[in-house]
């Protein structure tokens, strides 16, 4: 039995996970009071959280081979810097490793959710991949041949950090017009409720998807319409890059299956003259859908 944490950009999540099994949830917002010590605040409901898990599972920590977590941002030797976090090379390995006496290991989230669906899910058919994590953040990985392409320094392939637009808007990054600015769930999010006038704070990616979108249609379909543009864009961009068999959405916008802005945005990729080889990959959301991360941290 494994534990697999995913430590997002508003909330963590624990999981018990055997195999492509995800036997056993629980998680936890961030409250306004954790991200004034943030650092703390993770490990203290992480802790809480791991817990909870194994006393409603009736189990120790004897009984758990690995410990893996999926962190947001860049991950260096354990340590995590993230803008959507606001931290900076935290050590959260050897806080985990002291804590547990147990081997920790620490992937960024877009790579742990891809290596999920390549080997239980959606890609695991496939040689060439291109898994892109679309929520608070955009991010991913790339496989070919069926090995999961990792850099040397950092953990790369910071896709949600190409530039899309010229002195464009700021990035948590720091840097100016990056292809997570512009489309990112949080960034769809914050450009139809700033359209309809309304607050942002409390509003869910579902209730997002399944009420703004719908009953606003009329008023917010030139963020719509704006937002599968600029993704077509940066999709079209990895196509041209690492030519995918296969694309993978995870994240949110996995949930967006079946949905007019995933359906158009597949449209518009599949026509003429939009990547440099006219023959274009299959398009898939995530088996794993949300999960991905929790059930790959797990994965060796």
């Amino acid at each position: 039995m494994n534990l697999g944490i995913d430590l997002g950009g508003s909330h963590i999540g624990v999981g018990l996970v055997e195999g492509s099994e995800l036997k056993y949830t629980v998680d936890k917002f961030f409250s306004q009071d954790d991200r004034k010590d943030i650092e703390n605040a993770i490990v203290r409901n992480i802790d809480e959280l791991l817990n909870k898990i194994l006393v409603e599972n009736n189990l120790t920590l004897d009984n758990i081979k690995t410990i893996g977590v999926a962190s947001p941002g860049t991950v260096s030797d354990g340590k995590i810097t993230s803008g959507n976090l606001k931290i900076r090379e935290y050590d959260l390995k050897s806080r985990l490793e002291k804590m547990y006496n147990k081997k920790i290991t620490i992937r960024n989230d877009g790579k742990c959710a891809a290596l999920a669906e390549k080997k239980y899910g959606s890609m695991k058919n496939y040689d060439d991949c291109v898994f892109v994590n679309i929520g608070t953040g955009l991010g991913g990985a790339a496989f070919m041949g069926g090995k999961l392409l990792e850099p040397k320094r950092y953990s790369g392939f910071e896709f949600g950090h190409m530039t899309l637009v010229k002195d464009g808007i700021e990035c948590t990054c720091g840097k100016k017009g990056c292809f997570e600015r512009y489309c990112s769930i949080k960034s769809l999010k914050e450009r139809i409720t700033k359209t309809l006038n309304i607050d942002s704070t409390d509003i869910s990616g579902q209730f997002l998807r399944e009420n703004l979108m719908v009953k606003y249609h009329d008023e917010v379909q030139n963020d719509i319409n704006d937002f599968i543009d600029y993704l077509r864009i940066g999709i079209c961009n990895l196509i041209d890059i690492f030519e995918p068999e296969i694309i993978c959405f995870g994240g949110s916008f996995s949930y967006y299956e079946g949905h007019p802005v995933l359906n158009k945005l597949i449209e518009e990729i599949n026509k003429q003259n939009t990547t440099f080889n006219d023959t274009k990959p299959k398009i898939v959301t995530a088996v794993f859908k949300n999960d991905a991360g929790i059930i790959g941290a797990t994965i060796d």
